[in-house]
């Protein structure tokens, strides 16, 4: 594990201030001083991997930016993977439902802005380190790929299959055109351009990109008629 110099907060001369909910015996649920603890410490390690990224943040960085013991982060994490996996858990949320406005076209337009007002300027900070520890640790990308990515896969299924059955798109729709394009002009949008996010932005996604795409991938993927 690297040392914490030079990683902002991180003073690993200074001990941390001891931290009152070791003593707590409370369980970490949310809204106990433990919760609350577990929180602090999610959102310095999540700080850190923004600021000086995977390889260079440290336990001790954390430890010091959460004012929490190193004790208390261990008894509860092993290792720096498993605390990054858990804070970036923290701020995914477990279930987003696709709104239902009656079409395709508003699922989508009403879905992308649910997503775009849950990312601010410093979650797409966040975006950009995680990816970056994806790249260079294959076992964290794996943990992402599993508990975080594949979970929202089913939003693509909602809004396809509530087309499908509303007579808009061709049974043969595929979901994936959602989460691979939907999903990739969000991040190159917030990661890449630095654009707004906006209503023309999102209308165009839904109108000039997705809805044809998915159009075509049904009738691409319908069964072939019988003669």
């Amino acid at each position: 594990m690297l040392s914490s110099a030079g990683a902002p907060g991180a003073h690993p001369e200074t001990q941390a201030a001891p931290d009152p909910a070791d003593q707590s015996g409370a369980d970490g649920a949310p809204g106990s001083r433990a919760g609350a603890r577990d929180a602090a410490i999610c959102d310095a390690a999540l700080a850190l991997l923004s600021e000086v990224g995977y390889d260079r943040m440290s336990m001790d960085a954390v430890a010091a930016r959460a004012h929490a013991s190193k004790a208390t982060i261990y008894r509860r994490w092993p290792g720096k993977r498993e605390l990054v996996l858990d804070a970036v858990r923290s701020r995914t949320p477990s279930q987003l439902t696709p709104p239902d406005t009656g079409s395709l076209r508003g699922d989508i337009v009403a879905t992308l802005r649910l997503m775009a007002d849950g990312i601010g300027g410093q979650d797409a900070a966040l975006m950009a380190g995680v990816l970056r520890a994806m790249r260079s640790t294959p076992d964290l990308a794996f943990c992402v790929r599993a508990e975080v990515l594949e979970k929202k896969r089913y939003i693509g299924r909602t809004l396809i299959e509530r087309a499908i059955a509303r007579g808009e798109l061709p049974s043969g729709a595929d979901p994936e055109v959602w989460h691979e394009v939907g999903a990739a002009l969000m991040f190159f949008r917030l990661l890449v351009t630095g654009e707004p996010v906006d209503d023309a932005f999102l209308t165009h996604v839904a109108d000039d990109v997705l809805v044809p795409l998915l159009v075509h991938s049904g009738q691409k993927n319908a069964p072939l008629e019988k003669k």
